[in-house]
């Protein structure tokens, strides 16, 4: 039996040297954005101001000849790029805060900087839809088509994190694809929360502002899908709250015929949501999703 770290890997190299990159850059690319509402968790306000306003980030070691007792020490720099003075004054006041949430995030680097965005660099957003839920709202009616494929894109990197917890959680890559292998369809489903209240911002344990998700899984065999989400669910959720989804509840529903032969998780390339692959996606009733 393999592994972890072998399976790991070789899911990793199984994707290709382009996807994996692309895998790689998405999961830091989330892991950064749970750091930044960790951050402000109070402030979902100011949380979406600065991701609306972030156009790269990078991950570097510093090179530079450095002295004091870690002068030999590989030392490491999360870089940001910001077009706007005012996220670049909240970001450095709030950057001690901000260096432990990416560390909690699992991005363990020992300096952060903060760059404004010059040129064609500013034309870049590395979060498209928190634009247009902030300060550009107004181009909401001419961008919807460009919306809907960044929900697609969104959804494909969350179920590829997905992916990943579930290598986590069975600690070998076989039994995690005997897993993942069964899934002909997923989704998915943002919860639509209550707004936050003045008093306070939090209700049963979560963060109002903060994003969370229904993981929905069509499958063949539910009784036995069912019997593995009650054992290892939590432990998935975990996992994956940890690379940056939260995921408020597994669920398990029949897979229609039309997704016979369709699978959402693949050994090569990245995940395709259930919107991707051409079937009709089945609507959770709003109660269901409370």
């Amino acid at each position: 039996m393999q592994s972890l770290s072998t399976g790991l890997s070789a899911l990793v190299a199984d994707l290709g040297p382009e996807a994996a990159q692309a895998l790689k850059r998405a999961r830091n690319k989330e892991r950064y954005r749970a750091a930044v509402e960790r951050t402000w968790r109070a402030r979902p306000e100011v949380a979406r101001f600065v991701l609306e306003h972030t156009n790269g980030i990078y991950i570097a070691r510093d090179d530079r000849p450095r002295k004091g007792p870690a002068k030999d020490r590989d030392w490491w720099v999360f870089g940001m790029y910001l077009d706007d003075p005012a996220a670049r004054t909240e970001v450095d006041a709030w950057q001690s805060v901000l260096l432990q949430a990416l560390r909690a995030e699992g991005i363990t680097v020992d300096e952060l900087r903060f760059l404004p965005a010059k040129w064609d660099m500013r034309k870049r957003k590395l979060f498209p839809v928190e634009e247009e839920t902030g300060a550009h709202a107004a181009r909401a009616t001419t961008a919807d088509s460009a919306r809907t494929v960044w929900r697609e894109e969104d959804e494909s990197r969350g179920l590829d994190i997905v992916k990943t917890a579930a290598c986590l959680v069975f600690g070998d890559v076989e039994q995690a694809w005997a897993f993942l292998e069964q899934v002909r369809g997923a989704v998915l489903d943002e919860v639509l929360l209550r707004e936050p209240n003045e008093a306070g911002s939090r209700r049963d344990g979560k963060v109002q502002g903060e994003k969370w998700y229904w993981l929905v899984l069509y499958v063949d065999d539910v009784q036995g899908m069912q019997r593995i989400v009650d054992a290892y669910g939590d432990a998935l959720r975990s996992q994956a709250r940890r690379l940056g989804l939260r995921i408020r509840k597994v669920a398990v529903r029949e897979a229609p015929p039309a997704l016979a032969g369709c699978r959402s998780f693949r050994r090569q390339g990245r995940s395709v949501p259930l919107r991707s692959l051409g079937a009709e996606m089945p609507s959770l009733s709003p109660a269901s999703r409370s």
